[in-house]
């Protein structure tokens, strides 16, 4: 930890939907998670549309008291775009904003740094009714949202991202349909992913429009794609088409104004579809930081056909990496998160970059001492967090870093099956919490490097 400035932000994250639960309870309107969640077998332990989350709402004070508790810089969360507007367009309700309202001021109060997300996948359902972030309206308004948002909480909320992981957005919901809106498309996949890029400069613009001085970004889950076995020139092709889907078509679209020419060929042979980088915008509004959201690398082994979730690799297919595994089944490779940073830095050495999201999932519950003994959450952290202090030590421009997550909750198409909390909870007894051993250590990590 020597080395770190004593400015450097330690925090952690949730999001709206995994938190606050499902629209049941009339205090907000419907997103594309709730309609998902009517499907049958969609979710994968049978959670319905109408779950509990973690009862954030009800329990704002005691989760902003763990905060306080766990010596947190800083705390990233999401605004649930049907809770502040029930349809995604016309009137925005009260009661919603006031919720947040509740949140921030709790947080300064408690003198930790709100980090507002604008979007985390929760699509109003009936934005989603007319095309979801195909249809261009729907970029419009959420610049709407956005102003709104901004001219709400601007006074407050220093740091802003316009929204979370878009791969997954377009990708994870459009093609494999794992996540909502549950569909399996390509042609629907490109036209998101190019209007998520277009959504980032006009959110940009239109928080900037409100308050002008707040910092603005988008928080991307960048990785280091990688061969676990023999290179060929084949598969060396495939990795940087995968670089180009994961990496280069957001960084490059949303921090420079401009797509990718491999991946814009590669959609318009599959598609017929021409994503047309005139269109983006200004993109001058939302390049104040870089959010990097890092668990594993993407790993693959030669000798496959290419890999359906990567359309236009042709040689390579998924493998692991090491022997250890999260409970997700996700590799370990903090040395990753090392070298992601640096190439970050290396291509905007002038843009501040933080940790948005870091952890991994172990199911540990309560031991007979009441104790929930998560050791290998606490091994992973330790060398994630190292390679991230080693990047900064070599001169990466690293401001901060965010643990995901701070609360178990409600883990996407997963259900309430996997835990990537600091803090368990007892989903049976009263939305009990307790603070795992690996969120004590975190605290004393903080508390060790403010000496």
């Amino acid at each position: 930890m020597s080395g770190l400035p004593k400015d450097f932000m330690w925090g952690a994250g949730t999001s709206s939907m995994q938190i606050e639960g499902g629209h049941a309870s009339g205090d907000r309107g419907r997103c594309i998670w709730d309609d998902l969640g009517e499907v049958p077998g969609a979710i994968k332990d049978g959670t319905g549309a109408n779950h509990r989350g973690v009862e954030h709402v009800e329990m704002l004070e005691v989760d902003l008291n763990i905060m306080k508790d766990l010596s947190l810089d800083s705390y990233r969360f999401s605004i649930s775009w049907p809770r502040v507007q029930p349809t995604g367009s016309g009137a925005f309700n009260e009661k919603g904003m006031a919720f947040y309202d509740r949140l921030i001021d709790g947080l300064l109060e408690r003198n930790i740094e709100p980090n507002l997300t604008l979007y985390h996948w929760d699509l109003p359902s009936e934005l989603q009714a007319i095309g979801g972030w195909t249809n261009p309206q729907v970029v419009d308004l959420f610049g709407e949202y956005a102003a709104k948002m901004s001219s709400r909480y601007g006074d407050r909320v220093k740091y802003w991202a316009t929204m979370n992981e878009p791969w997954c957005v377009a990708w994870l919901g459009n093609l494999t349909g794992e996540h909502a809106p549950g569909i399996r498309d390509l042609p629907t996949a490109v036209r998101v992913a190019h209007q998520l890029v277009r959504a980032h400069a006009r959110g940009s613009q239109a928080i900037k429009s409100q308050s002008p001085k707040v910092l603005v970004g988008a928080v991307n889950n960048l990785t280091n794609p990688m061969l676990n076995g023999e290179a060929t020139q084949e598969n060396l092709k495939d990795l940087q088409i995968v670089d180009g889907y994961k990496n280069r078509w957001w960084m490059q679209g949303m921090y420079e104004g401009k797509y990718p020419a491999d991946l814009v060929e590669i959609f318009e042979k599959e598609t017929g579809i021409f994503c047309d980088e005139k269109e983006i915008g200004d993109v001058s509004f939302g390049r104040d930081w870089i959010g990097l959201n890092y668990y594993n690398a993407d790993v693959f082994s030669g000798g496959g056909t290419g890999v359906g979730l990567f359309p236009g690799t042709t040689s390579i297919q998924g493998a692991g990496y090491g022997t250890e595994r999260t409970d997700m089944g996700w590799s370990w490779t903090p040395d990753g998160i090392k070298t992601t940073l640096i190439e970050i830095s290396q291509k905007y050495p002038d843009i501040p970059v933080f940790v948005s999201e870091n952890g991994s999932c172990y199911n540990d519950g309560p031991s007979e001492d009441g104790k929930i003994h998560d050791a290998k959450r606490d091994e992973y952290l330790t060398l994630y967090i190292k390679s991230c202090v080693e990047a900064y030590k070599s001169g990466v421009n690293l401001k901060g870093y965010y643990l995901w997550s701070l609360l178990d909750n409600f883990e996407w198409a997963w259900g309430f099956e996997m835990r990537f909390g600091l803090v368990h909870v007892d989903f049976k007894n009263m939305m009990k919490r307790t603070p795992k051993e690996s969120a004590l250590a975190y605290r004393d990590l903080i508390r060790s490097s403010k000496d």
